[in-house]
C-alpha cells in the first residue's frame, strides 16, 4: 500500500488469506491511492475474472517488490514528522500468528529505539496451527502471557499480513481498537498535533464517538470494510483516524489502508512522552467517557440459508425500547441511553457477527443472547 501511493505506480496485488481460512485466500488489488478498491472497482475485477478476455496485450508490466526496510523507514519518517521523539524506549512483546509481521518489526525496533520480544515469527502457510485472528481471546490471552513474561510496557499482536492489530497493556489486558484509537487522539490533541476527528463503522464502540464529542472533534461512522474511510481520508484538513472494531487502524496522512504496525507504536509512544502506562492511559480514557461493555461473538450459518437469513433480518422485529434501528451494514438496534444491538453478515465466509455495547454488562450479555438464539435457526 505504501509502495503503490509513494512510487506512483499504477496499482498493487497482494496475495493473501488474512486470518481467515485458507480455502478464503484471494487477491486484494490497490488502486493510485494505496488504500482498498472501493466497490466500483472490486466489481469490474469480478466480472473480468468470471468472463475473461480471450487476450490482453499491452497493459503495462508487473513488478516483484520486497519494500519492508523502506516501508519501515517511512514509518520512522512519519512519527518523526509527527513531532514524536526517537529513541521511544518503550518495550513490546510482538506476536507475530506465524505471518509476515516479524522482519518489518526488526526494522522498526533498530530505526525508532524500540525494544521488541517477538514471538511465533517464522511465517507458515498453516499458521502453525494457532488461531490466527488477532482479536480472537486466545490470541489475546497468549499475548497477554507474552507481556507478563518479559514485563514489557505493552504487547501487540497481528493477523497473518499484519494489516491488523491487538494490544494489551502491562498488566497483559486486552485493550480494544477503539480505547486504542482514543488513546492516540487524545495524545495527539495534548502535543499539540492537529487531527480532525476519528471515522469508524456501526460495528466499532461507542467510546470512539463519545470521545470526538469530549474534544470537540467531528466523528464519521461508516458500514464496516476499511475503504469507506476513504472520502473522509481524502477530506481532511489536517488528519483523520480511522478505526475498525476488528483491529484495523490508519491515518489520512499516513496511508489509506489499515496498519497493524502503526497503532503500537503511537500507543508506546504516548506510554513514554506522558510517563504513563498503557493501562492508566486506557483509565484516563474511561473517566472522560464512561466505562462500556462491548461483545462480539460469531455464529456459523447453513451457507444455503444465506438468503433466508438476510430476509429474515432485514424485516426482524424491532427489539423492546429500541429509538432507532439503522441498516447501514446488517441491522443495528439504538436504545435512548447509547446501549445498540448490531446483527451483520460476513462478506467472505457463512459466518454471522453479534455486536453489543451497554454501559450495563448484564444488558449486553442479555441482548447478545437473545439474538444468538433468534440466529440458531440458520445453522
Amino acid at each position: 500500500s505504501w509502495y503503490v501511493r509513494y512510487h506512483g505506480v499504477g496499482g498493487g496485488l497482494i496475495f493473501t488469506a488474512s486470518h481467515n481460512p485458507p480455502e478464503y485466500n484471494g487477491v486484494k488489488f490497490n488502486p493510485p491511492t494505496g488504500g482498498p478498491a472501493p466497490v466500483s472497482i472490486t466489481n469490474r475485477i469480478e466480472a473480468f475474472i468470471s468472463n475473461p478476455p480471450a487476450s490482453v496485450v499491452g497493459l503495462g508490466s508487473v513488478v516483484m517488490i520486497d519494500p519492508r526496510e523502506a516501508f519501515a523507514e517511512f514509518i520512522r519518517d512519519y512519527v518523526i514528522g509527527l513531532g514524536i521523539e526517537l529513541p521511544i524506549q518503550q518495550s513490546i512483546a510482538v506476536d507475530c500468528r506465524h505471518g509476515t509481521a516479524g522482519p518489518i518489526w526488526h526494522h522498526i525496533a533498530r530505526l525508532c529505539g524500540l525494544t521488541i520480544l517477538i514471538s511465533n515469527d517464522d511465517a507458515r502457510s498453516d499458521f502453525g496451527g494457532i488461531e490466527p485472528n488477532p482479536t480472537h481471546p486466545d490470541s489475546q490471552r497468549s499475548l497477554g502471557q507474552e507481556v507478563l513474561i518479559h514485563h514489557a510496557n505493552l504487547g501487540v499482536a497481528h493477523d497473518p499480513d499484519a494489516d491488523r492489530h491487538a494490544i494489551c497493556d502491562e498488566l497483559g489486558q486486552p485493550v480494544s481498537p477503539e480505547i486504542v484509537s482514543a488513546i492516540i487522539m487524545s495524545d495527539m490533541v495534548r502535543s499539540g498535533i492537529a487531527v480532525d476527528g476519528i471515522a469508524s463503522t456501526v460495528a466499532s464502540s461507542g467510546v470512539v464517538k463519545a470521545l470526538c464529542e469530549h474534544l470537540g472533534k467531528s466523528y464519521f461512522e461508516t458500514a464496516v470494510g476499511f475503504k469507506y474511510f476513504a472520502p473522509f481520508f481524502e477530506g481532511a484538513v489536517d488528519r483523520v483516524i480511522g478505526v475498525e472494531s476488528s483491529g484495523g487502524f490508519s491515518i489520512s496522512d499516513y496511508l489509506y489502508e489499515k496498519c497493524g504496525f502503526l497503532p503500537a507504536i503511537l500507543v508506546a509512544a504516548a506510554a513514554a512522552r506522558q510517563h504513563k502506562t498503557v493501562s492508566q492511559l486506557g483509565d484516563d480514557i474511561n473517566a472522560w467517557v464512561g466505562q462500556r461493555s462491548f461483545l462480539e461473538k460469531s455464529f456459523r450459518f447453513d451457507g444455503s440459508k444465506r438468503g433466508l437469513l438476510l430476509a429474515e433480518l432485514n424485516t426482524l422485529t424491532p427489539f423492546s425500547g429500541a429509538q432507532w434501528v439503522l441498516d447501514v451494514d446488517g441491522r443495528k438496534w439504538i436504545w435512548a441511553d447509547g446501549t445498540w444491538l448490531l446483527i451483520r453478515l460476513s462478506g467472505t465466509e457463512p459466518v454471522g457477527r453479534i455486536y453489543s455495547e451497554s454501559t450495563d454488562p448484564v444488558r449486553a450479555q442479555s441482548l447478545t443472547s437473545i439474538a444468538l438464539d433468534w440466529a440458531s435457526q440458520f445453522i
